[in-house]
């Protein structure tokens, strides 16, 4: 049970930290201090490493939800 309690915390961190990454990429740089700004960069560069195998593809169509990803890491 302690095993199983101890998973759920750790799936539930996970969780937190991924939706404050994408809170703090959706935030405007205007209103973060040069530490978030820093994070910032370092979540949109970790994004991109992780979603440039998906977007360098050929021949593959893509789905909807990578067109939008692909989209939205080209705006910058």
């Amino acid at each position: 049970m302690a095993f199983q309690r101890q998973e759920q915390i750790e799936k539930q961190r996970e969780k937190r930290k991924f939706s404050e990454e994408i809170e703090l990429r959706s935030t405007p740089d205007t209103y973060l201090s040069k530490f978030d700004l820093i994070r910032k960069r370092y979540y949109e560069a970790k994004f991109k490493k992780m979603t440039k195998s998906m977007i360098n593809r050929k021949g593959i169509p893509m789905t909807e939800a990578e067109i939008q990803l692909r989209k939205a890491s080209n705006k910058r």
